[in-house]
């Protein structure tokens, strides 16, 4: 009888570990605008967090800087705002990886494009979301991390958008909507259209 205790007493605790280590959105994207700022500009009011499906955790502490210019701009002209409603903590989450650098660029990207899908956007433009960002977005290197650090200082903050044709990118729109393509048939499809991938491009970031 005492070990059928034990036992349940381990499901028990297998049971709450495993609720903890399930991947979503934990906490609030209410965000307070700054009001002495030129443009948009908000701070997080409480922390936000978000927990991928391989376990990998993206952390926005409250008081953070959230600005959406993490986005590109084609990514703005077709969704209107990179702090869109419709995926609201998931904006959070990529906006706050882009100016954090803490994790490396194509991995936010990734994330973004999970999160979105946890937040219940319809893959579809999840899809898109990713061809924009893998085509335009911003790139980062990791402090003391890669090639940049011989030339630019292991501390430096290095960030960069790669060199395309609008033209190029607007006609892989409806394409990239497909909700069959997976992300690398995406990346592969885009690494077609990017003419200059950098770090060293000749794109500004803003």
């Amino acid at each position: 009888m005492k070990n059928l205790a034990s036992f349940g007493m381990l499901l028990i605790i297998v049971g709450v570990c495993s609720v903890k280590a399930e991947s979503g959105f934990e906490g609030s994207p209410a965000l307070t605008p700054l009001e002495d700022s030129f443009i948009d500009q908000y701070r997080t009011t409480a922390e936000l967090i978000y927990r991928q499906k391989d376990g990998r955790v993206w952390a926005v502490p409250e008081g953070s800087l959230i600005d959406g210019r993490g986005f590109p701009r084609l990514f703005n002209d077709l969704f209107g705002s990179g702090l869109n409603d419709a995926f609201l903590k998931s904006s959070i989450a990529y906006d706050f990886a882009a100016k954090s650098k803490h994790h490396p660029w194509k991995l936010a990207q990734n994330m973004l494009h999970e999160a979105m899908e946890a937040e219940g956007v319809p893959l579809a433009d999840a899809n898109l979301t990713f061809m924009l960002l893998r085509a335009t977005g911003t790139r980062w290197a990791i402090k003391g991390y890669g090639g940049c650090a011989r030339c630019h200082g292991p501390m430096a903050q290095l960030e960069w958008r790669p060199r395309v044709s609008d033209e190029d990118i607007l006609s892989l729109v409806e394409w990239a909507r497909d909700e069959d393509l997976s992300l690398p048939e995406i990346e592969s499809k885009v690494l077609e259209f990017i003419l200059e991938e950098g770090p060293h491009s000749t794109i500004s970031i803003r």
